[in-house]
């Protein structure tokens, strides 16, 4: 394949080499650079997803909250610039979204969350929840939990994937020097080639693994994570037909929407987990659900130019099991153009969050 596909640097979504801090988001710019963000208008509601309904059982957000919620000035989140702490709008999302379980991603597991939540929170790893947890397993990337609710236990997997090497960035690489694939077969192999990451201990088989024993005895189970890769659900024939236009202030003529594949969502489903988000909303065109990454002001430290970025979908619940009905699913964000909840203080990570809403037989 031409380009920097087969020989390229491993890439973060940062655009830096490997090893490097992806990039985040600061959303003081977001009123100057909101003129070219593809977004999508979303109907609004003041009330949260099924809340003038009878009350869920289960209501479960995964959010990455950015370096364990700490001073951030390497990469735009100073503690000065949200009144010496984000911890409190980290526990508001939180809040806001009335949350029974959390899975945190680049949780510092230091206490300091769970403090600013307060008594009637518990963590075990990187799982936060206001019902009772047993801890399964616990490692860098990886935690898994039972939680015990009024109808019965459920498992969570909490899980952080991979950055690099970052799919669309790869597709943008492409895209400047090449223009249109001639063969859009075979130029979305080799971006699923290029941008694999089956192994380690950030790739797809290792959260597979941790699940694949729950789902053979029968168990229920939700998995809750920044997968760092986009999903094939979203990048249809369909999107690349009437899409978005992901890349943010494209300077080609060719727009950054193709039908890939992508290899992590797939295997997901193929082990029979499903997507709460696109359960939901299950138009990909009219509902997006992009999660990375709220605006930022140009020269940002430690980012790319925003215009340079990628919106995606990157963050997910998947659900296994008869015994969980998703109700309803959100993005929870700085704006209402960008998300389905609006958050009412300043937004404190360079990801949105994400609800899925549960009935729980």
């Amino acid at each position: 394949m031409p380009g920097r596909i087969e020989g390229h640097e491993r890439m973060t979504r940062s655009g830096h080499k490997e090893g490097a801090r992806h990039p985040n988001a600061v959303r003081t710019a977001f009123l100057l650079l909101i003129g070219f963000v593809s977004t999508t208008d979303y109907a609004q509601s003041d009330k949260l997803p099924s809340e003038s309904a009878t009350p869920p059982n289960l209501r479960v957000l995964s959010f990455n909250i950015l370096q364990g919620g700490g001073n951030a000035a390497n990469v735009g989140f100073a503690n000065d610039r949200f009144g010496g702490s984000r911890y409190d709008e980290i526990a508001g999302v939180i809040r806001q979204t009335k949350a029974d379980v959390v899975g945190v991603q680049e949780d510092d597991k230091s206490g300091r969350l769970l403090a600013e939540l307060g008594d009637e929170w518990n963590r075990v790893g990187a799982i936060y929840s206001k019902l009772p947890l047993q801890l399964v397993q616990d490692a860098k990337w990886l935690t898994v939990a039972r939680v015990a609710t009024a109808n019965g236990s459920v498992v969570v997997v909490n899980c952080h994937w991979r950055p690099s090497d970052y799919g669309p960035f790869l597709v943008q690489d492409y895209i400047r020097e090449n223009g249109v694939p001639t063969d859009a077969a075979t130029f979305a192999q080799n971006i699923l080639k290029a941008s694999d990451r089956t192994g380690g201990d950030r790739g797809y088989q290792r959260t597979l693994d941790a699940v694949r024993p729950w789902i053979a005895a029968g168990e229920t189970v939700v998995v809750t994570g920044d997968f760092n890769e986009p999903s094939h659900l979203d990048w249809t024939d369909a999107a690349a037909d009437r899409g978005m236009d992901r890349w943010v202030k494209n300077p080609t003529t060719t727009p950054l929407r193709f039908p890939i594949p992508w290899k992590g969502s797939r295997l997901m489903a193929k082990l029979g987990l499903h997507d709460t988000y696109r359960i939901a909303f299950p138009d990909e065109t009219k509902q997006p659900g992009n999660t990375w990454t709220p605006p930022y002001a140009d020269g940002t430290p430690g980012r790319r130019p925003y215009a340079d970025q990628v919106l995606d979908r990157i963050d997910m619940i998947y659900v296994h099991g008869s015994r969980l009905k998703v109700r309803s699913a959100a993005v929870i964000g700085e704006s209402r153009q960008t998300s389905e909840i609006l958050f009412d203080g300043r937004w404190p990570s360079d990801h949105r969050a994400v609800l899925a809403v549960f009935d729980l037989k």
